[in-house]
């Protein structure tokens, strides 16, 4: 019955390790000195309590410069998306930057009403690919591209801190 217990204890306790915020950790793990409230946060907002796994891809850390690539997949209740952010640290400056990417098996027309329903339309960059702008923050950006064949929606958000 002991052993039961400690099994259980051992399940949730890794359950509640996949909740948290990996991003913590790599800040940890890779000794990153520069830009934690911002790079902290941000992942906060974007991930939240969703499932997830992040992998730094690069770092950069000489003298006054300090950079870092974290990439990964974030999961949905009906889809995953590949997610990357940035941090760059220079003279003092921090700047980060995420950004996600995901498919839909909607027309983009669709995904417009529920992706981007509130966003502002900033443009065209091709016939198929328009842009838009959340409407309370500039630096938050997303993108539709539909396939050829307009099954399919590519969508895309990005944001910044300045």
């Amino acid at each position: 019955m002991k052993s039961l217990l400690f099994i259980a204890g051992l399940l949730m306790a890794s359950t509640q390790v996949v909740a948290k915020n990996s991003i913590e950790t790599i800040i940890e793990k890779y000794n990153v000195k520069h830009c934690h409230s911002e790079l902290k946060a941000m992942a906060g907002d974007i991930i939240g309590s969703k499932k997830h796994r992040l992998l730094v891809s690069n770092q950069t850390n000489k003298n006054e410069l300090e950079t870092l690539l974290v990439t990964g997949v974030l999961e949905y209740k009906d889809r995953q998306s590949h997610i990357t952010f940035s941090m760059s640290h220079s003279a003092g400056h921090c700047e980060v930057a995420y950004k996600e990417s995901f498919a839909v098996k909607n027309p983009c027309i669709v995904v417009r009403e529920e992706v981007f329903k509130k966003w502002l339309f900033k443009g065209k960059l091709n016939d198929e690919t328009h842009v838009f702008a959340h409407k309370r923050d500039e630096n938050f950006v997303g993108y539709m591209t539909s396939t050829k064949d307009g099954s399919y929606c590519l969508v895309s958000r990005q944001k910044k801190t300045s």
